[in-house]
């Protein structure tokens, strides 16, 4: 090695024995004015364990959904399509008091016994949409399919024709009132429906008619006040829903009798 070079090297050796030497004397570093770098620390100090790495953060099913900050309430009027089963003999009056207090037009289509199958094997969606021209659709469907076995084999499909009939409308699914365990329809809907758009009613309290499954009609009207209170508060698609004095009202209804 050249001389100059090994000079260089001795003053760097020397240099750094001096750091480790006040690293391990921090009073004569005190004394000096000097700051210590922490050297003996480093140095000596144990291996820290590693940290945990962050958790992969996947796609939240829509039950989990947290609607950004940046959502607001469209307090426009609405056209509200509000489509279903039976179920909606106790939901549309409560519904129309809400779009009575609060400038929307609704209307309902009661299809008795009717099923993702029964409207996704039609174009009736559709053509209602084009007639009653919507800004809004509500569904209540599922009750009639509690407990059909392989449900998504079976009527996945007909999900999928009516969300493409809805099309690029707001919609919102209201989730059948379970009376027994389903077979599956909660859970192929919330998989299935946009994030924010599907109200889960499996769970809560219902007061039931005599045929043990249809919610009273108190409280079916609870059961509704629960879902504006939703839309409003937490869905993909809050629209103005201020609670009426009314505790029903009429709306304009379309009833198709059951498929043969």
């Amino acid at each position: 090695m050249n001389r100059p070079y090994l000079g260089l090297w001795a003053l760097l050796v020397v240099a750094l024995a001096i750091v480790a030497a006040l690293s391990f004397c921090p009073k004569v570093a005190a004394d000096l004015h000097l700051k210590t770098a922490g050297f003996a620390e480093t140095l000596f100090a144990p291996p820290q364990p590693a940290a945990p790495a962050a958790k992969a953060q996947g796609r939240k099913p829509s039950g989990a959904y947290r609607r950004p900050q940046t959502v607001k309430t469209d307090t426009a009027s609405k056209t509200i399509l509000f489509i279903g089963d039976s179920m909606l003999e106790g939901l549309s009056p409560r519904l129309a008091a809400y779009a009575k207090r609060n400038g929307h037009t609704l209307v309902s289509v009661i299809w008795y016994s009717s099923s993702t199958e029964v409207w996704g094997s039609t174009t009736k969606l559709k053509d209602y949409i084009a007639r009653f021209h919507p800004d809004y659709v509500m569904v209540c469907l599922g009750a009639n399919e509690l407990f059909v076995p392989d449900i998504a084999k079976r009527r996945q499909r007909y999900l999928n024709a009516m969300l493409s009939q809805i099309g690029r409308l707001p919609y919102i699914w209201i989730g059948p009132p379970n009376w027994k365990p389903d077979t599956g329809i909660n859970q192929m809907l919330q998989s299935t429906l946009a994030p924010g758009s599907f109200f889960l009613s499996n769970g809560q309290h219902f007061d039931r008619a005599a045929d043990g499954a249809h919610p009273t009609r108190q409280s079916a009207a609870q059961w509704m006040d629960r879902v504006c209170r939703w839309i409003v508060a937490k869905s993909a698609h809050p629209i103005r829903l201020e609670r009426p004095a009314e505790q029903s009202a009429h709306c304009r209804t379309l009833v198709l009798q059951p498929v043969r």
